[in-house]
């Protein structure tokens, strides 16, 4: 007992014990990986609030409550659909997470950040941020969180890479005595292969310039990967004031050899996605944090990635926005009220569909007084879907690829309202679908 003391201690001075836990953690998740059966085909599922509890509805399956009603938000669901991972509590403090199945939930962190979970693209394994470290935790009531960033200090935002097998993480810029700042890196952060492979491994990618379009560069949003994987793009962020406004888009190739600013837009990082064919990258460009004036669809193409011409017509506004084929984008849009200081006489926004090729347009869904249409996400096979509000109550619309901008009927009835900031409307914090 006493020598198993002693080494227990050694292990924890050295720093080893944590290396050992991070590798089980990982581990495990691998090992479940490259055991577990081809998951099979699914009907459409989604993870939604309402009531402030945590709802799951499968297509043909009905609805089912898994939570109490406890303030949750931001559902997020594991690679293989079996878990959610959910903050619970009045600023969505409490990280959570429940087992689809049986509806088992667990505390996995008091005091996260709410904003900053991500499930590994293919593992069982929920990465979080805390005190702007980065950590990792198994979905075994046994395992606890390890952190993983401890050789690369206070991070800003991170990603997943596309393999699972680590992270890209910014670094957070501190201010200098003599009102300089220090530089963001970007750090490739590999985890270890197994129990006998030590720790995580820190491999610099590289270091941002110190400021972008005139604009001190203090952090970064996440990353995104193009669908062949050699570019990743991301906000490059200014100090907090400013970057409620105007941040530059950036694209980075994969080798960290490349840097090519894009465009200026919002510190949204909804507002800009990849096709998930080809190395495109659309875009809602334009400054200013009020959502209802300036903002405009473009699209930006490897290699050069200069954002071409505005798919916006003059006097309109466009927002959230969803590739539904490599030449189609399906756009959120409204006419501009800069004007309208009062929020409820403001125009509710209709969805578009935008022909890339030619430019054509045309409505999928009609403009009203009484309700708008916001999120459009493309389901492949199981069409299209988006959230109808009139910002008191909410619906969650689908409509069949077959008969996208003909016929939608109501697929969720009554769901919570998303999140709004300066009418930047984000509906992922009440719905997820899988």
């Amino acid at each position: 007992m006493r020598n198993d003391r002693a080494r227990l201690q050694m292990w924890l001075r050295r720093g080893i014990l944590p290396a050992l836990l991070l590798a089980a953690v990982f581990f495990s998740g691998a090992v479940q990986a490259k055991t577990a059966e081809p998951m099979p085909k699914k009907p459409l599922m989604a993870a939604f609030i309402r009531d402030g509890a945590l709802w799951v509805k499968v297509d043909g399956g009905g609805e089912r409550r898994l939570t109490e009603a406890n303030q949750v938000r931001g559902p997020k669901w594991s690679a293989d659909g079996a878990w959610f991972a959910y903050t619970r509590g009045e600023n969505g403090q409490d990280l959570w997470m429940v087992h689809v199945a049986s509806g088992k939930s667990r505390l996995v962190a008091a005091g996260a950040d709410g904003r900053r979970y991500v499930w590994s693209p293919n593992r069982g394994l929920l990465a979080f941020e805390r005190n702007q470290r980065l950590y990792v935790v198994g979905t075994a009531d046994t395992s606890q969180p390890v952190e993983v960033t401890g050789a690369v200090g206070d991070i800003g935002d991170y990603a997943w890479l596309p393999n699972g097998d680590g992270f890209l993480v910014s670094t957070a810029a501190h201010l200098l005595p003599d009102g300089a700042w220090t530089p963001v890196r970007l750090i490739e952060v590999m985890l270890p292969s197994g129990p006998a492979a030590g720790g995580s491994r820190a491999k610099p990618l590289t270091v941002l310039p110190a400021k972008l379009n005139d604009q001190v560069v203090v952090g970064t949003s996440t990353f995104k990967w193009s669908a062949s994987g050699k570019w990743i793009a991301f906000l490059a962020t200014p100090t907090a004031s400013l970057s409620a406004d105007g941040n530059t888009l950036c694209v980075l190739s994969s080798d960290g050899k490349q840097l090519k600013p894009v465009d200026m837009m919002v510190n949204n990082a909804n507002w800009f996605e990849w096709s998930a064919e080809t190395d495109s990258l659309g875009l809602i460009s334009g400054i200013g944090r009020e959502a209802i004036s300036n903002k405009q669809l473009k699209v930006a193409v490897a290699p050069a990635f200069r954002p071409g011409p505005s798919y916006t017509p003059a006097g309109y506004a466009d927002q959230n926005f969803t590739w539904l084929t490599r030449s189609d984008i399906v756009v959120q849009r409204a006419k501009e009220s800069g004007g309208i200081s009062n929020p409820e006489q403001r125009p509710f926004p209709n969805l578009v569909n935008v022909k890339l090729s030619g430019g054509q347009q045309k409505r999928i869904t009609r403009s009203s007084t009484e309700a708008g249409d916001y999120q459009p996400v493309a389901l492949g096979v199981n069409g299209l879907a988006w959230v109808r509000s009139n910002k008191s109550t909410a619906d969650v619309m689908l409509t069949p690829p077959e008969k996208i901008g003909k016929k939608a009927s109501v697929w969720i009835k009554d769901i919570d309202i998303g999140d709004n900031f300066y009418e930047q409307w984000s509906w992922g914090s009440v719905l997820k679908f899988y």
